[in-house]
């Protein structure tokens, strides 16, 4: 067996299907499973149980997936620190991050740390936070960024930047002119949330329940894919919605969205990345996470709250 192996079996009992390794990996599903094939016929054993809607491992398929993480590790922490033996920072930082700050945060920070850094590539993948979490855990992303609070043993967490969320409309919405709007009435006003799994909506949530307000109370109409969606379908008069004060700055500036003041509600949360506790960060990575540290307490982070 290879490394390339053994990482592209771990990924198949992480995503729990062929399709999605074979994706990730950029082959096909039918050299996936010649893959997986030609290792059960080395350790002469079934290692996945293919019978089932997901794919799961056998007894023998733990035991190399268990090995096969302590091997990947070591071959990362090797890499790593020869990498680090050169004197300039170089090399590559794979981030992952949900839509507020992968769309609307760190597009701009990654620019002003590539000034800083020419010699680091950085590539960014956007998802929801669910989604992020758990590949920086499976180590595709070596860091990421997200806007719900997360805590997991196995993480480590920082603040990156402050966020206010807030409720937006249609200029041309009854609440437009009004300068708030009572709880009862945002339960029965028609409503946009994003998709289970975004860091938005597990924050309003959250928010809603603490003052009050039973999330499944509310009149939800249409439930959108990520931020950009949910914005588009508000501006384009669908119903209200939350949205993250860093990503309807130009909207605000032109009249395509008013923001709209909820008495007794107020969301105020950080942005934060997250990292594996066991994975040896690159000197790449301990640098971009520096800068990010540096750019959280300098005095002034981005838009000043809407409210």
């Amino acid at each position: 067996m290879d490394i390339r192996q053994i990482r592209l079996f771990c990924r198949i009992v992480d995503r729990r299907s062929f399709s999605l390794a074979a994706d990730e990996m950029h082959i096909t599903q039918p050299a996936a499973s010649q893959q997986v094939r030609s290792l059960e016929r080395e350790l002469k054993t079934t290692l996945l149980d293919r019978s089932r809607r997901t794919v799961v491992p056998t007894d023998s398929g733990q035991v190399l997936y268990r090995y096969g993480r302590e091997i990947l590790d070591l071959h990362e922490r090797a890499c790593t620190e020869i990498l680090d033996l050169g004197e300039l920072v170089a090399g590559k930082v794979v981030i992952g991050a949900s839509t507020g700050p992968g769309e609307h945060v760190l597009p701009a920070m990654l620019t002003r740390f590539k000034a800083l850094y020419p010699g680091v590539r950085v590539a960014l993948h956007v998802d929801d936070t669910h989604e992020v979490v758990e590949r920086v855990l499976s180590r595709e992303f070596e860091i990421g960024a997200i806007g719900a609070p997360t805590i997991r043993p196995d993480l480590l967490v920082e603040p990156l930047v402050h966020d206010e969320v807030v409720l937006v409309c249609n200029p041309r919405h009854p609440w437009a002119q009004r300068a708030s709007v009572r709880l009862a009435e945002l339960a029965e006003e028609p409503q946009i949330v994003q998709q289970q799994g975004a860091g938005i909506r597990a924050v309003v949530e959250d928010h809603l329940r603490a003052a009050g307000l039973r999330p499944e109370r509310m009149n939800v109409v249409m439930e959108m894919g990520l931020m950009e969606s949910a914005k588009q379908a508000a501006i384009a008069g669908g119903g209200v919605t939350f949205l993250s004060s860093w990503a309807i700055g130009p909207e605000l500036e032109h009249g395509a969205l008013l923001a709209v003041a909820v008495e007794g509600l107020e969301i105020l949360r950080d942005f934060h990345t997250v990292r594996s506790k066991t994975r040896v960060m690159s000197r790449a990575a301990e640098a971009l996470l520096g800068f990010f540290r540096e750019q959280f307490e300098a005095p002034s982070q981005g838009p000043a709250p809407t409210s």
